[in-house]
């Protein structure tokens, strides 16, 4: 996938290192960055216990780096996502991977999503 400028979105910054990654914005950085982040881990190649392992460690080294920017200070900390497999659905239906978040983290998501759309809805 690329942007249309060209650039591959893998070299595209992430979220995290934008100056604007405070707050409640810090959410809407976070919620691109785990999508990369897992996309980038369990895209290519078969989806079993290996891939979904280096893929919880990479979304476990996200949500820590937003801890140690203080991108919204105690939002973070103490928050876990955790990826699983689940069965397709119907016969012979590849495996899916499903984000499981904790209450509190998933709650401010919706809560900053909702915000910004609200936002966006009166600027036009």
């Amino acid at each position: 996938m690329t942007t249309a400028d060209s650039t591959p979105v893998s070299q595209e910054p992430w979220g995290y290192t934008h100056p604007q990654c405070r707050g409640s914005t810090a959410f809407l950085f976070f919620t691109s960055d785990l999508a990369r982040t897992v996309n980038e881990h369990l895209a290519h190649g078969p989806l079993d216990d290996a891939a979904l392992q280096r893929a919880q460690q990479a979304v476990d080294a996200l949500v820590q780096r937003y801890i140690d920017i203080q991108a919204a200070p105690a939002a973070f900390a103490g928050q876990r996502i955790r990826l699983r497999l689940e069965a397709g659905q119907g016969a012979g239906a590849a495996p899916q991977v499903a984000l499981e978040m904790s209450p509190d983290l998933e709650d401010q998501i919706i809560e900053a999503q909702r915000l910004a759309h609200q936002q966006a809805a009166t600027r036009h």
